[in-house]
């Protein structure tokens, strides 16, 4: 199968497929309820971590919160390791989403998860105020081979934003990066406050799995 583009529309947010492509902590949790996934189909409802909203405000930089926009459905991620500035965060179902400065490396759990990906021009170019960037994502096949896209990425800063998570109001720069290679187009969305830091994104994962919003806190 392949996948001809990736369409962010507006409106919908949706990523399209245009062509054939003992102790009750949230760490015990999220160990304890990791459940087997067949590539293409949505990931369960989520059990949850048990993690508040105020718990997820009194811990910054420990939580943050994730929609996966094609199934409408909002979670709670719980940061579980680091390697170098590569940070982990996994969900009650064992959904784990890689981040690296802010931007998502990798996945696991979703439907044709994004295995890996470079993106260091693309946080310097947000970090520069705008700019052209490379980047390369790697996905499993139908034939279960890693294929490699090259995207080239244009990233334009949008103005100021102010965004509310969890009734709290933020300042922001919104950035809006368009990529498009051979075989995928798709459209990421950053919010990034007065630290240089992301607090809000729209990053796209792959046509199966469509968008992630993730809101860090």
């Amino acid at each position: 199968m392949k996948i001809n583009s990736w369409i962010c529309a507006a409106a919908a947010m949706a990523l399209v497929a245009c062509g054939p492509l003992n102790e009750d902590t949230a760490a015990s949790r999220i160990m304890g309820q990791a459940t087997a996934r067949i590539m293409g189909t949505p990931p369960p409802a989520s059990t949850g971590l048990g993690i508040t909203q105020e718990q997820v405000l009194a811990n910054p930089g420990q939580f943050m919160r994730v929609n996966i926009r094609n199934f409408d459905q909002w979670d709670t991620m719980a940061q579980t390791g680091q390697n170098g500035r590569r940070v982990t965060w996994v969900n009650g179902n064992n959904i784990s989403l890689t981040l690296q400065d802010g931007i998502m490396v990798a996945t696991r759990g979703l439907p044709r998860d994004l295995m890996g990906a470079e993106t260091a021009e693309t946080r310097q170019a947000i970090r520069a105020g705008g700019g052209i960037a490379q980047r390369t994502h790697e996905y499993i096949t139908d034939v279960d081979a890693i294929s490699s896209e090259l995207l080239q990425c244009r990233i334009a800063s949008q103005g100021a934003e102010a965004i509310e998570m969890l009734h709290e109001t933020h300042n922001s720069v919104r950035f809006e990066e368009k990529c498009a290679g051979e075989k995928l187009e798709f459209t990421n969305v950053y919010w990034v406050n007065a630290r240089g830091t992301i607090i809000r994104s729209l990053q796209a994962v792959s046509p199966d799995a469509g968008y992630l919003q993730i809101d860090v806190f």
